[in-house]
This record gives structure tokens, sequence and C-alpha cells, in this order.
């Protein structure tokens, strides 16, 4: 056998190997555990061997398959909207008050969305609507009549408003069911206004509802940096318990723990701190892997909490005269003297913006800041790509206006699906996949024999680097990620049929066994190319465009074909040329 036979076997010993070894935590997940500990990850990586993966790379469960609870959430674009119209009024009337344009009351219309300005001196209004309608562009003209100005919010930022609030929304409860560990969970937008969240192996949807429905708490708070050191000296006086990989790190000029598990963090720095002194975490964002933290960073604040979201009025993300994204922030004239006294008083400190006991950012204070308006800047750019800079900027400006402008939520759905419909659903699916792959490798073995019987060790292998592949990417399987792992199956199936026809037809042109095989897969390849790469472009139409089990069923059939093109092209290839090439036969068993 020549050398590049051995390393395309090397490689295919290698992938084999990696895909077994994946799926160590989902066969403990699946088969060792008991079905009401399947989503305890940290009782998982305690029973896995030292040598496994990570707990975090198994296969996922979704909610028709292990049963839990499904909700859907409302959220009251309307009420929220009514509210910021009323504040835009304040606001406005304490502006025109600054800057000394004149003297205005603010009466709001709920059911129309209309300010009305009524000005003390009729003499004014032409300064103070051309002021007014310059500096707030939300708001458009409606009518004026003497001294009074009738205002509305402009159409395109009403539509925008509303999809921010289900953002901000999805945002809140995201964070907030991490806190309480499942991981499997799936929070996605539902038409306009609505939720839909499904909660995996929970039981309880009283908790659930308790849980998702509180408003979120946005905290202003100042890092203490007195001692930059204070957790290196920590961690060299005290070292972490094994297994923890708590190490530091001083990428933000100052030390800071960091660990995978936020939970062996706080755990590690409990009673470590002064009395009037709290550890809180940052998550740092996993590159790869949207709404998922790689790992955690902690911050020592102040206990005192001298400014909340309920003083903030806005928060909106945009770009400066250098380019470079920045969130402006504005808070109701009782934050505005708050936040300034405490500028004041930081002057060349941290200043941590606190979301449900999660550090977003801590700027520094550069000066005190009156006037109640306030800009964060974004930093450097750094290795981050422009996009994901201004990213930064626009999720930063969502976990303030969150906290400061939260739409009210209400349950418009919640019901539990047994655990006992999820078994037999499993039963019946795995019934399904084992019953299909069977007939076909029965069929393989019997209308191809040998070459029968290769194709079917390749059509193994191409399942469990399907399932190897949704466990590394954390996917979900659903009933309809089933129905996508039969289907590439056959797509497998087919290219093998086709590749071992073609060497028929060698064999029948005459053709030595050698030759025809070489032949028969070569011209097989673009056909076969051909075919898989037409269904990973419908495949991944169907991932970006859909939702729920339809991009559940888009990612395992992806996942699938690229799975087919190695096996049904290398693996069977290899596999024939041994018998073949490396055993000089003068015939195939084909």
């Amino acid at each position: 056998m020549d050398r590049g036979w051995w390393w395309k076997f090397g490689l295919i010993v290698a992938v084999t190997l990696g895909t077994f070894w994946f799926l160590i935590p989902t066969y403990y997940t699946l088969v060792v555990m008991d079905r009401d500990q399947r989503n305890n990850l940290a009782l998982l990586e305690e029973k896995l061997p030292a040598w496994a993966p990570p707990a975090k790379y198994r296969l996922n469960l979704g909610l028709d398959l292990q049963g839990g609870i499904h909700m859907v959430m409302r959220v009251d674009t309307k009420t929220a909207l009514q509210k910021r119209t009323e504040r835009r009024g304040q606001q406005i009337a304490t502006y025109v008050a600054d800057k000394k344009l004149g003297e205005v009351t603010a009466d709001t219309d709920p059911e129309k969305l209309q300010l009305t300005l009524t000005a003390k001196d009729p003499a004014t209004m032409d300064a103070i609507e051309k002021d007014v309608l310059a500096t707030f562009g939300d708001f458009k003209r409606v009518n004026r009549n003497g001294a009074t100005l009738v205002l509305s919010p402009d159409d395109t930022q009403v539509n925008r408003f509303r999809e921010e609030a289900v953002d901000q929304a999805m945002l809140v409860i995201r964070r907030r069911i991490d806190k309480w560990g499942v991981a499997e969970v799936d929070v996605r937008k539902l038409g306009t206004d609505s939720i839909q969240i499904s909660l995996p192996g929970r039981s309880n949807p009283e908790q659930a509802k308790e849980l998702v429905g509180t408003t979120a708490q946005l905290e202003f708070r100042m890092v203490d940096d007195t001692n930059p050191q204070f957790f290196a000296q920590m961690l060299q006086t005290t070292p972490p318990p094994a297994g923890s990989d708590i190490t530091v790190t001083d990428e933000g000029g100052f030390a800071q723990l960091q660990s995978p598990s936020r939970e062996a963090l706080l755990e590690y720095t409990q009673d470590k701190v002064p009395e009037n002194r709290q550890v809180v975490t940052e998550c740092i964002a996993n590159p790869l892997k949207k709404n998922e933290c790689s790992s955690y960073r902690t911050y020592l604040l102040d206990k005192n909490v001298p400014l909340t979201g309920e003083s903030l009025a806005g928060a909106d993300a945009s770009v400066n005269q250098m380019n470079e994204p920045e969130v402006n922030i504005a808070f109701d004239p009782a934050g505005a003297r708050e936040f300034e006294k405490l500028t004041e008083a930081g002057v060349g400190r941290r200043m941590a913006i606190v979301l449900d006991d999660n550090v977003h950012t801590a700027p520094n204070i550069n000066e005190k800041i009156g006037g109640g308006r306030a800009r964060i800047t974004m930093g450097r750019m750094g290795a981050r790509t422009r996009d994901e800079w201004l990213g930064e900027a626009q999720t930063l400006a969502l976990v303030l206006k969150a906290g400061a402008l939260p739409a009210p939520v209400t349950v418009g759905e919640i019901r539990q699906v047994g655990a006992s419909l999820g078994d037999e659903l499993i039963k019946k699916g795995g019934m399904a996949v084992v019953l299909g792959l069977g007939l076909v490798v029965l069929f393989m073995a019997l209308y191809y024999r040998k070459a029968g019987l290769i194709a079917d060790v390749a059509l193994i292998l191409n399942g469990l680097l399907i399932l190897a592949g949704l466990a590394f990417f954390n996917a979900t399987l659903t009933l309809p990620g089933i129905a996508g792992f039969v289907l590439t199956l056959g797509i497998a199936v087919d290219a093998n049929v086709l590749i071992n026809e073609r060497i028929r037809e060698e064999l029948a042109h005459g053709k030595t066994a050698k030759a025809a095989v070489d032949q028969g897969y070569d011209r097989a390849f673009w056909t076969i190319f051909d075919a898989h790469v037409t269904a990973l472009i419908a495949g991944f139409i169907l991932f970006f465009t859909g939702t729920g089990p339809v991009r559940g069923f888009a990612t395992t059939m992806i996942i699938g074909l690229l799975a087919s093109l190695f096996t049904s092209i290398m693996v069977t290839r290899v596999l024939m040329t041994y018998f073949v090439h490396g055993r000089n036969a003068q015939s195939v068993s084909v």
C-alpha cells in the first residue's frame, strides 16, 4: 500500500476513536445516570472518567423527548410605549427649563400615544418647537395650536421599540434561566410580541413562572480597586480546591479570578472578602456559541448600591465622531443628581454595571458627569471584528434598557410535557432508527455482498459521526432531528449504491478489479459531491430561515451530509482499496 493510503487510514482510525471518545458524556447521560439526574451537569462531571470530554459536550434531548415545561410569554409593548411617552414628556419639560427656552407642562394621552406640550408664555413656543423637534428626533409633530404643541412617537421608532422590547425581555429571561442551571433551554421570539420558552427536564411550572416573570434588577456599583492584587494574593494565600480550574488573570489591568464554573468561583471566595464587599462575576462570552459563557471572572464590588435601573430613562448604542461605538445613557432628574454625586466621588475609579448579579462592564470614571446624561465608550477594538465591537455596544444598551424600561411580561401559556410521553417518543424514534438502519444494512449486504458490507461499516460510522457532531455543537435532539438523522443515512446509502453500480459497469466493460474500483470511485465522485452540496445549500437555508423543529431538522441534516461525504468517499474507498489492491484481488464481490 502506498503512503497516501496509510495517512488516509490513520485519519479514519483517529476520527473513529475521537467519535467514540466524544460520545462518552452522551452515553453516561442516557444510560448510566437516572432520568431525573440527566440535566445535572455538575453530577455528570463527577461521574465521568478523568480522561473523558467535559460534561457540556453531550447530546441534549429536546422537550418532546424528555418532557419538561413549555411556556409562551406575552410582552406588553403597548404599556411600555405608554410609559416611554410619559417619561419623554418629563424629559422634554426638564430640557426646556435647563436650556432656558421657557416653561412648559407635558400631558400624555396613553391611548393615542400623544404628548401635549403647553407653554406658559405663547411667545416662546416657536423656539421650543424648533429646539425640541431637533433634539428629540424620535418624536414627530402632530399639530400646533398657539401655545400648545402635540407630539407622537415616530412610526419607525415605535416599530424599533417594539422589537427591542421583546429582545430585552429575551435577554433577561435567558440570564435568569441560565442561573437555574437548565442545560438545554430554548428561548426564541414567537411572532412579534411573544417569547417561547422550553425548559426540558423541569417539572415545576409555578417556579418557572416566578423565575422568568420577575423584573430584572439593574445596579450601578463601585469597584473596590484599592488593592489591584487582591484576588492574586487570595489565590496565593489559599490555593483553590483541585479540579476547580480557578486561575488568576490580569487582562483588565488588575488581578481577577477566572474559571469555567461560576459556582466554583463564588464558593471559593465565600468568607474571604471584607464584610462591606461582595464578589460578583462577569460572563466571558463564547465566540463560537451564542448566549453561552466560556468562563467567568470576578469583581470585588462595594455592597452599597447607590443607583439602580429605576432611575435610568434610556440607553442607546451609537457611533461617535471617531467612528467608534459607544452607549449613551440618560437618567431621570433624581437619578441625574445621584449619578453626578457618584461620579464626582469616584473619579479615577471603575463603576460596574450589574444586571441580575452579573457584571456586564466596568468603565472608568474620568470626570464628574452632570446633566443626567453620560456615554460609555467600548474601549479599543483589539482582536475583535468591527461587527463584534458594535454588537457589544448594542448588547450593553439592551442590558441597560432591560433593567430600566422593562415591558410588562405576562404568561400566555404554560404547560408541562409529561415524562412518560417523552420516554414513549424516545422508544418509538429509536425503534424507527434501528429498524430503518437494520433493513438498509441487510439490503446492502445481500445485494452488493462484500462491497455492501463495507458500505454498512461506513453507514454505522456515519451515524456515530452525526451523534458526535450534535454533541460537539451542543445541539438538542428532537423528533424532527431524528427524522433528519434517518434522512441523511438514506443519502449516505444512496452514495454507496452509486459507487457500487459504477464499479459493476466498469467490470461489465471488461476492466480489471483494480481498474474497476479506481474508475468507479473517480467517476462517481463529482455526482456524489454535487448532490451533497445542493442538499447542504437547502439545509443551510432551512437552518437560517427556519425556527424550532425546522432548525433542529436542518442541524442534523447538515452534520449528516458532511459525515456522509467523509464516509462514502474516503472510508469506503480506503477499505475497498485494501481488499482489492492490498490483497491483489482478481475479482470484486459487488
